[in-house]
């Protein structure tokens, strides 16, 4: 049997269609956190190992862009608001979103505290709304914020609607990411809380993320699944001594935004569904 030519042999199927040069500017795009929100031109090309013409060649297209802006007096880089712009039009399709932040504002008015609205993105919670108490101390929440998605109460009501296998999933492939001594590091403990909050409709985040207390509603969409969340936000004394008017406060106005959302059924509930059947299966 005569061999088989190379060029008639089946190619190694590609998995990765993105160019290189595209990808190295996202990875630069990328390195920018609310931990790290500023870079030098030397640190960016000592963190990618690319030589100096490279770089500013990368970064003088993102900052002809606007999505880089440069600091002339220390030469630091930071995001462009041309970011800012695209983020907008991220959120201007959230219609949980634009009915929450109304409700958000309620709630930081009749609780004196801050209130914040979250969704799931690739293994966090993302805080996508929130309402601060201005005549208190506020603990300022940002746009854009991550926190591990096992760690708030936001974020556990959003895994208790998955099945758990995906919630091990997520947390495999992203890890624990303990904050404080009372966060949750293993997964007998965090099948038993999400059972919990199926239950009862609502999470805690006992000091699992932070020094202060959460509770936490979920928002329904028209078919009655879970697509964000809403908290209240408090100290551990004000926690323990106001909770049922935490608890009645934030169900309220959660709930109204489930209705506007097009929700007609019970309230609360949380439907146990598959991720792969949800839009947040391309946020994983």
């Amino acid at each position: 049997m005569k061999q088989i030519s190379e060029a008639l042999r089946p190619k190694e199927r590609r998995i990765d269609f993105t160019p290189q040069t595209f990808r190295k500017a996202l990875m630069i795009l990328e390195s920018f956190t609310m931990e790290q929100p500023e870079h030098t031109a030397k640190d960016l090309g000592y963190l990618f190992r690319l030589s100096q013409s490279s770089l500013y060649r990368y970064l003088s297209i993102l900052e002809e862009g606007g999505y880089l802006v440069k600091d002339q007096s220390t030469g630091c880089y930071t995001i462009g608001l041309h970011i800012l712009e695209l983020g907008g039009v991220a959120l201007s399709k959230m219609t949980y979103r634009r009915h929450g932040q109304p409700a958000l504002d309620r709630i930081s008015a009749e609780l004196n505290t801050n209130a914040n609205m979250g969704v799931f993105y690739k293994g966090d919670l993302l805080h996508i709304g929130f309402a601060v108490w201005l005549t208190g101390e506020p603990n300022y929440s940002v746009i854009g914020r991550k926190t591990p998605i096992n760690i708030t109460a936001m974020g556990k009501v959003i895994l208790s609607s998955l099945e758990f296998q995906d919630v091990k999933d997520i947390i495999n492939r992203y890890g624990w990411r303990p904050r404080t001594k009372n966060s949750i590091t293993n997964f007998k403990d965090l099948e038993k809380e999400l059972q919990k909050i199926r239950g009862q409709g609502y999470a805690v985040d006992n000091q699992e993320c932070g020094d202060d207390c959460c509770l936490a509603f979920p928002v329904l969409d028209q078919r009655g699944f879970v697509v964000a969340a809403m908290s209240a936000t408090t100290s551990v004394e004000r926690f323990g001594k106001e909770f049922d008017l935490i608890l009645k406060c934030v169900k309220k106005h959660a709930e109204e935004v489930t209705y506007r959302m097009g929700y007609n059924g019970l309230y609360p509930v949380i439907r146990v569904r598959n991720i792969e059947d949800t839009e947040w299966s391309a946020y994983q």
